[in-house]
């Protein structure tokens, strides 16, 4: 019976229309994340859009859920486009059946979320938030596979154990990740239980042959009480295509029945405070400029390569706790990064926090009139700057040890952080001892890194400190 198909069905291209949308949305936002492009069909994404405060954005979906229910779910969400490309798979062998809502579970992470994000464990948000996961597979996956980016192991992991999850589970059961464990989907679920247009079953019309349970991936239509479960409906217009009677439509209100449908319960409510953030603490940077004296004095001659104590985040970033509350993570910062000096954080934040951006000197320096990572962070974590903005933005500061400097320690005639500097923030001067030791301007840095990766002492003489 799962072959029978309906010889002719109206719906069938509201069907595919839809598939074409929702294909095209998935392609454009990898095609943007993977060339590192600004792309606003990210910035609409649910919670990226709750945490730039895009409130345009936000009562948008709202609205369209409310009038037509779930179709940001369908249609727009990049990784909910994936899950039915995987599921299509498993539904040629198999068909779907009718499973109960798992609501508390479902509620619980909303939940989980809400106060992981009012604590500041964004890794929680991060792994739950659907648009992040698609974006860390393109960045860490899609990337590296064309030879266009570098490989993170340890992010490069967490998209991998993402994709395979996804993967697995759409493949056998539809999308009972996204009606399950996906928070946005919960979220708009609560909105779509009352939808004005929804998708509606004729019994007079409907033979029982089980062709839209077989076909509905979302596994929310009961055959029996021949009723939808609206908070699970994604609109995919799967079974409306499928039905051979017309029996299942979708339509504003519901039909009239000599025998009354079962009626929808009423969407659950729920609040949530988020309590504000403590200020940022300087005194670990402080710390660190008090130890280059400290050092001299104590005599530690040890070779160990210089570390920061604060890590350094992309240019942008407001605040420690801004920063901190709205990144996800998503990788989209990295991929843009022309310089490639952006990687996933290995436990500078914790693991909290854990793949946050944070700039390696080793391999580069923040270019001086580069914007690129600013103005593709969905979030606004990094607020976009131009580039006389740039020139200004404070990210950190350099630190000398003098004792790794070749102009210090060996009197070669080096200079090279001076000369690359691009804010001449760093001069070459005469000390005490008769020797030479760069001394940086605190007032004129703001930690691009050139200083750092041009130093040619191993280990390299300057380390920049985070500023925030």
């Amino acid at each position: 019976m799962l072959d029978k198909r309906p010889t002719k069905n109206p719906w069938r291209w509201a069907r595919r229309a839809r598939i074409a949308v929702s294909v095209a949305i998935m392609v454009a936002v990898a095609v943007a994340v993977g060339a590192g492009y600004s792309c606003w069909l990210s910035g609409w994404q649910i919670v990226p859009a709750i945490l730039a405060g895009a409130s345009g954005w936000l009562l948008m979906w709202a609205a369209a859920t409310a009038v037509f229910g779930r179709i940001y779910c369908s249609t727009a969400c990049p990784l909910g486009t994936l899950q039915d490309i995987f599921s299509r798979l498993g539904h040629l062998r198999r068909g779907f059946f009718h499973s109960r809502a798992r609501n508390t579970l479902r509620w619980t992470l909303v939940g989980v979320s809400v106060v992981a994000a009012a604590l500041g464990i964004t890794l929680i948000v991060g792994l739950l938030d659907p648009a992040a996961a698609f974006s860390r597979m393109v960045v860490w996956l899609g990337r590296p596979a064309i030879g266009a980016g570098a490989f993170s192991l340890g992010a490069g992991a967490v998209a991998f154990v993402t994709l395979a999850v996804v993967a697995a589970f759409s493949y056998r059961r539809g999308r009972l990740l996204c009606n399950t464990v996906c928070p946005v989907g919960t979220l708009l679920g609560g909105l779509s239980r009352t939808s004005l247009y929804h998708v509606d079953i004729n019994t007079d019309k409907c033979v029982g042959c089980g062709l839209c349970t077989a076909r509905c991936k979302a596994e929310c239509i009961d055959p029996g009480a021949h009723t939808v479960d609206l908070s699970r409906c994604v609109v995919c217009f799967d079974c409306v295509a499928a039905c051979p009677n017309s029996a299942i439509t979708f339509r504003r209100g519901r039909h009239q029945l000599q025998i009354p449908m079962l009626e929808a319960v009423s969407p659950e409510a729920s609040a949530f405070n988020t309590p504000e953030t403590g200020g940022c603490d300087r005194r670990k940077f402080l710390a660190a400029l008090l130890a280059v004296p400290a050092t001299m004095l104590a005599g530690d001659t040890s070779r160990q390569p210089l570390q920061p104590l604060n890590a350094v985040y992309p240019p942008g970033a407001r605040s420690n706790d801004f920063f901190m509350n709205r990144c996800t993570g998503c990788g989209a910062c990295t991929a843009a990064c022309p310089t490639g000096i952006i990687k996933p954080s290995a436990g500078q934040f914790g693991i909290r926090n854990a793949l946050h951006p944070v700039l390696d000197f080793e391999v580069g320096a923040c270019s001086y009139d580069c914007t690129a990572c600013t103005a593709v962070c969905p979030t606004g974590a990094l607020l976009p700057l131009n580039v006389g903005e740039k020139h200004r933005f404070v990210i950190g500061k350099a630190r000398v040890e003098p004792s790794y400097c070749l102009e210090y320690e060996d009197g070669t005639n080096c200079g090279e952080c001076a000369r690359r500097c691009p804010r001449r923030a760093i001069a070459i001067e005469p000390t005490g001892d008769g020797r030479r030791l760069p001394r940086v301007d605190f007032d004129l840095c703001i930690g691009c890194g050139a200083c750092s990766y041009v130093c040619p002492a191993r280990p390299r003489a300057i380390v920049i400190e985070g500023e925030l």
